[in-house]
């Protein structure tokens, strides 16, 4: 504004002095005229003047609206922008709603699954739980009885102590056994039917049917690689039954499925329970000829498995060569559904080193189990023996794995590695001890 003041200001100030030159250089012009021209070319130089400076404010106005519309359009984009990045940012919600519902879904596909496996577990303990009849009263053993078991019993003793040193260093890879404890005290009553039938039917209502573990080396190294999983019959009072104690009763009473499907059970828990853990070692689950023609029992398991792939890779039934030899084309069937999703199975109690290897790996048989004594020793009439090395060749061809089992001292070794057999197991290198989560929970 000051601006324009002055340059009017400036206008009329040359205005005035044109009009007294021109009212002294033009005679014949009254002086009155000559102002009146000058004031007449000071109004037109200020028209003039209002006239370029309207003209600039318009221009700059018209700078100012094309800057602001610009500005406009950039908030257009960038609105433009927002709500496309919230379409996109509701379709991903959808996507991951979709993904948690169908992991939901899944999730309680494969709970449903593992509840019929059990559901067919807790059908098995229905049968079990009956009114207890009153127990027998226990027979006071002998003396000699008596004496005979303390003399055994410090022969155990005696075998436990030289060992553990052995089992301390194939515990050290062992994340899946507990260790430092001591073991429990074994059931020593007279190995009556009725009272050990008494201990199973317990054990299974009150839930004391415990996993032990026991290694199964790589050779020669010694490093646990595989583990063998065995069931214990806890008593109420804390001993433990073993196999060789209640197995021929439960077979008898047809509880021996049961406790094969508890077995197996918590092995897939342990499994589950430590799948980020050595996800190359696997656990072998005897299963009897009870469980393996349960075709109900295996279907529900089979489907169960389906939905956890990689605990089928895990797991490793283990059959004895007389149920091999009399499987059914049913059990046949369902062993090769397992087989499909990555299951291997290993035989074991061979007496019969006759075996036909290429039908054993066509089965997913990928392990077999020989006891030392019938590796090394050369029976009396020489029948049915094969040389360790014309063992060894047949498996490495069939792709088989030999274990050579109950390995209790350091003189076994030495033959077995000439050999150049795969794994070892026995007491040398570990006893069977209760997985961790047995210890947890008692």
């Amino acid at each position: 504004m000051l601006m324009h003041l002055f340059i009017l200001a400036s206008y009329g100030v040359v205005s005035a002095a044109a009009g007294f030159v021109l009212s002294q250089s033009v005679s014949q012009l009254a002086p009155t005229t000559c102002y009146l021209i000058a004031g007449a070319g000071f109004l037109a130089a200020a028209l003039l003047h209002e006239i370029f400076s309207r003209r600039l404010e318009q221009r700059d106005l018209a700078n100012q609206l094309d800057v602001a519309f610009d500005e406009v359009d950039e908030l257009r984009d960038i609105n433009r922008d927002l709500m496309a990045d919230v379409v996109r940012a509701r379709e991903e919600i959808a996507v991951l709603c979709d993904v948690v519902e169908s992991a939901a879904d899944d999730a309680n596909q494969m709970l449903a699954r593992e509840m019929k496996v059990l559901q067919s577990q807790l059908g098995h303990l229905e049968s079990v739980r009956r009114p207890k009849a009153a127990r027998p009263s226990r027979r006071k053993p002998s003396n000699k009885a008596l004496q005979e078991r303390q003399v055994a019993n410090q022969a155990q003793e005696s075998k436990v102590e030289a060992d553990a040193d052995t089992d301390a260093v194939a515990e050290a890879d062992a994340p899946y056994v507990l260790t430092n404890v001591a073991s429990p005290q074994s059931y020593e009553g007279p190995v009556d039917e009725a009272e050990i039938l008494g201990h199973i039917r317990e054990a299974l209502e009150s839930n004391r049917v415990d996993l032990y573990i026991q290694p199964i080396v790589s050779l020669p190294q010694r490093r646990a690689q595989h583990f063998e999983a065995f069931s214990r019959i806890r008593t109420a009072d804390g001993r433990i039954v073993a196999a060789r104690q209640y197995l021929d009763v439960a077979k008898k009473q047809g509880l021996i499925g049961t406790i094969d499907n508890l077995l197996l059970m918590r092995c897939v828990q342990l499994l589950r329970r430590n799948e980020k853990r050595q996800s190359d070692v696997s656990f072998f689950v005897n299963i009897s000829d009870h469980t393996l023609n349960d075709t109900e029992f295996l279907d529900q398991f089979i489907g169960f498995m389906a939905s956890n792939p990689t605990l089928a890779t895990r797991l490793v039934f283990e059959i004895a060569q007389r149920d091999v030899m009399g499987l059914s084309d049913t059990v046949l069937e369902q062993l090769a559904a397992l087989g499909k999703l990555g299951f291997r199975f290993s035989m074991d109690q061979v007496e019969d080193l006759d075996i036909d290897f290429q039908a054993l790996a066509q089965a997913n048989f990928r392990f077999m189990k020989v006891p030392i004594s019938l590796l090394l020793t050369l029976p009396e009439d020489g029948a049915n023996w094969v040389h360790p090395r014309n063992l060894k060749a047949k498996s490495t061809v069939s792709e088989i794995s030999l274990v050579v089992e109950r390995i209790e001292q350091e003189s076994d070794v030495i033959e077995v590695l000439e050999y150049g057999f795969d794994f070892g197991q026995g007491f040398l290198f570990g006893a069977p001890r209760p997985s961790r989560d047995e210890a947890d929970a008692a």
